[in-house]
């Protein structure tokens, strides 16, 4: 009896190390070395796999997602139009495919601009540091007392709706988050033995900032624009989907979603695809970021 109650505790016990230590689902943190290369392998190639589409969307789309055709209103899913018509019979995949494109490359150009003006303010305020930093940290904190959805609401209801009022609405909150990590980390190196000896050796402050600083600030830095990507293509589909963002007759997908919520019970295809084009994109970029910062982040060696 003794025996077999220690057998059954060694099997539940080699059980729990297994689930431990076992193979982990791709969805959750590898553990080796070799599992989060793996892991960043395959998110990365989803992510070229979405561009690919996104980007030969005009090639791809089977008709002008402009063309309309009232005969055709509301169609269902079916061999002529694979994702079926919205309410003035354009083509919903098409409208997908070309709107791909605009999503992506408004969300690129807003990542890679707030990212540049944030990496360059937080390394200046943290090299510095002094009074400089202290204002520059404050109005950061200004800024980032307000949720960036809010204020960019504010900013466009005031000056308008529109795409580019949107960009500059959205960028005037989310450099704040590049500015405040690269503020802590200069902060730091700053008071490195390598950052006093390139000073004492006549490195001027440019050298140093761009030499020194950047590099070791710039892995982290692309962790959370990979991140930020998922981020930014809601904030923007969300305004989109309020009619601040793109007007008509523009394919995008925020706009799709405002469209067809009006056809959610006659037509609930408008927003469904639209909404999964949405959803798969962000999940891929945020897993990809989450895979490539487990790959950067020197805690994890």
């Amino acid at each position: 009896m003794g025996q077999a109650s220690e057998e059954k505790g060694t099997v539940i016990h080699r059980y729990k190390e297994w689930k431990r230590h076992g193979r982990k689902a791709l969805l959750k943190p590898a553990m080796t070395k070799k599992g989060k290369w793996l892991r960043f392998i395959i998110f990365a190639i989803l992510a070229l796999a979405v561009l690919f589409i996104a980007f030969l969307g005009p090639v791809l789309a089977p008709y002008d997602p402009l063309a309309t055709d009232y005969g055709a209103s509301l169609s269902p899913p079916s061999p002529e139009h694979w994702f079926g018509t919205d309410n003035v019979g354009r083509d919903v995949l098409s409208r997908i495919l070309y709107g791909a494109g605009n999503s992506f490359s408004l969300t690129f150009i807003m990542v890679a601009a707030v990212s540049v003006i944030g990496t360059l303010i937080g390394m200046v305020s943290g090299y510095f540091g002094g009074i400089l930093d202290t204002i520059i940290m404050r109005f950061t904190d200004i800024l980032l007392a307000f949720p960036d959805t809010v204020f960019a609401i504010a900013v466009v209801g005031m000056i308008g709706p529109g795409l580019l009022n949107t960009i500059l609405a959205l960028s005037l909150v989310w450099w704040t988050k590049y500015a405040r990590l690269t503020r802590g980390l200069a902060s730091v190196m700053r008071s490195k033995d390598f950052i006093i000896q390139a000073r004492f050796g006549g490195v001027k402050t440019p050298g140093i900032l761009f030499r020194y600083i950047l590099p070791n600030v710039l892995p982290q830095v692309v962790v959370t624009m990979t991140l930020d990507i998922g981020g930014m293509m809601l904030s923007l589909a969300g305004l989109s989907f309020l009619g601040l963002a793109s007007q008509p007759p523009t394919p995008e997908w925020g706009y799709m979603l405002y469209e067809g919520k009006s056809y959610l019970q006659t037509a609930p295809w408008i927003m469904l695809f639209a909404g999964l084009a949405i959803f798969i994109t962000v999940l891929v970029f945020n897993l990809l970021g989450d895979s490539l910062r487990d790959i950067l982040d020197p805690k994890e060696e």
